[in-house]
């Protein structure tokens, strides 16, 4: 496959990634601690392969994936009136700060790469700041 048709078939697959979790875990059954366990394994395993995939389009990918995850599963949360509408932003923060930081590493480490050292200590620095500021959000907003 040409290397930009998998990139844009990657960003595909990694904005239809959060609909197909859901439409997959309801024909599984996946519920509560298996549905959490199966969302924390496509964050780490598959949200990664997409972005590895991409190309160029790493960043794209990535963030299009943890979006549309949270996306589904506020839609799906809001669908079973789960959640009152105005828990809905705190709730798409804690999806797309879980998400981003479980899926974070890969990422990361294509950042830091093409980087020389020194510029790779800052920008380090400013994501273990970033890392930090949006695990205090969850613990905030989680309890």
């Amino acid at each position: 496959m040409g290397n930009r048709l998998r990139e844009w078939v990657s960003v595909a697959a990694a904005s239809a990634i959060g609909p197909v979790f859901v439409i997959v875990g309801y024909s599984t059954g996946l519920v509560f601690d298996a549905g959490a366990v199966a969302l924390v394994l496509l964050c780490v395993l598959i949200v990664p392969v997409l972005t590895l995939a991409a190309g160029r389009l790493k960043f794209l990918a990535w963030q299009l994936a943890i979006v549309s995850i949270v996306l589904a599963a506020v839609g799906d949360n809001l669908r079973l009136n789960a959640i009152h509408r105005s828990e809905v932003p705190s709730v798409a923060f804690g999806f797309w700060a879980g998400g981003t930081l479980l899926s974070s590493p890969l990422p990361i480490y294509f950042l830091l790469k093409q980087l020389r050292s020194r510029q790779r200590y800052i920008v380090a620095i400013l994501i273990v700041a970033g890392a930090l500021g949006l695990s205090l959000g969850l613990k905030r907003i989680i309890g």
